[in-house]
């Protein structure tokens, strides 16, 4: 339930309650109240999850078609946060690794070809 079908069931239970002296309009607002916040992720649980998004961006997707398929009220924005901080965090680390290997004169090549071997001998 999103916040102008809950302002429509609230006023729809204060003029019940001006209508009939004998319905209860706070009691009521206190369990459409209760309903509307059981529907929504837990706010810890979506702080974890933008944080995986950000440090492990491909567990953010996962996280992101979670949310979007929960039924939750706010699964939907949830899903999209996740996604676009897993955007950022994919590009961020390709323009950082592009600016590391293009600040050391090494293309992607000569990084493939390098061998186990050549490593071990550096070591000793």
């Amino acid at each position: 339930m999103d916040d102008e079908k809950f302002t429509k069931e609230l006023e729809t239970y204060r003029k019940l309650a001006e209508a009939d002296k004998s319905v209860d309009a706070a009691t009521l607002a206190i369990q459409a109240l209760q309903n509307h916040e059981a529907n929504e992720i837990p706010s810890r649980q979506k702080r974890w999850a933008y944080w995986i998004s950000l440090a492990l961006p491909p567990l953010g997707l996962f996280f992101a078609i979670k949310f979007y398929f929960s039924g939750k009220d706010d699964g939907r924005q949830a899903a999209i946060i996740c996604a676009i901080l897993t955007s950022f965090s994919c590009i961020l680390f390709w323009l950082t690794s592009r600016a590391l290997f293009s600040g050391t004169n090494v293309d992607l090549n000569q990084v493939k070809e390098i061998k186990p071997q050549d490593i071990q001998q550096l070591y000793q």
